[in-house]
């Protein structure tokens, strides 16, 4: 009985723990569904309206398992307990072998701004591997929405820079990946520089594709996110 007791309180405590990211999906007008995992955080300041990061999952985690994109990244740290500063929102990628769809995207985006109350000058972006690309090009296609965006380890659209505009870009990439080559982060910042962009590029010596793991565990990211507001 007494073992019995003590799971039962176990399990509270974890189902306590993660309650905090809901399982949702949104039905766009268009008659498509997103499915995604949601964070509000605990606390926020009287009389202010919350952030929000749109955070793309890497290819690894596509298809028809929400559970999976808590696998990596934010939605990893939220679930095992960490409280974000901001609105959390983490749709799933449908396609296992797909890009994501960025105008799927912006209409998600469109729906979540009649669902849930979040700073418009404050949506950051951030995305890893096949994520990292998908951010890429819904920030080219909606350069004005974003206030900044943070970009791990993909693979770079560097023909279209020009097409961020202003927006203030942090690129992260392990020298040593073996799957998308450091020079795609490098190549890109250059590309941005060239079209008068506002980028910077960290390299880890001893990554390899893995460096979203030691990002979204420190605190950097998400301070230098919080630095930028998007002006009318």
């Amino acid at each position: 009985m007494k073992n019995f007791a003590t799971i039962a309180i176990s399990l509270f405590l974890l189902s306590s723990l993660h309650a905090d990211q809901e399982n949702r999906k949104a039905i766009l007008p268009t008659g498509e569904t997103v499915d995604f995992l949601l964070y509000q955080p605990k606390a926020q300041k009287a009389h202010t309206t919350p952030p929000l990061l749109l955070f793309l999952h890497g290819g690894g985690e596509s298809g028809d398992d929400l559970e999976k994109v808590k696998t990596h990244g934010p939605p990893k740290e939220i679930e095992n307990g960490r409280d974000y500063p901001m609105i959390v929102v983490s749709p799933l990628n449908p396609d296992a072998k797909g890009f994501w769809d960025e105008d799927r995207l912006a209409r998600f985006l469109d729906q979540l701004e009649t669902e849930i109350e979040f700073d418009p000058h404050r949506i950051y972006l951030a995305g890893m591997s096949r994520g990292g690309y998908g951010a890429y090009r819904l920030a080219m296609e909606n350069p004005d929405r974003f206030a900044a965006m943070v970009v791990l380890c993909a693979a770079a659209p560097t023909p279209y820079a020009g097409w961020l505009g202003n927006l203030p870009i942090w690129l992260i990439h392990g020298e040593k990946d073996p799957v998308i080559p450091v020079d795609e982060s490098i190549r890109m910042e250059r590309a941005i520089q060239k079209k008068g962009g506002e980028v910077k590029l960290s390299i880890h010596p001893d990554a390899q594709h893995d460096v979203w793991t030691r990002t979204f565990s420190g605190e950097a990211v998400v301070d230098w996110l919080l630095e930028h507001k998007r002006s009318d």
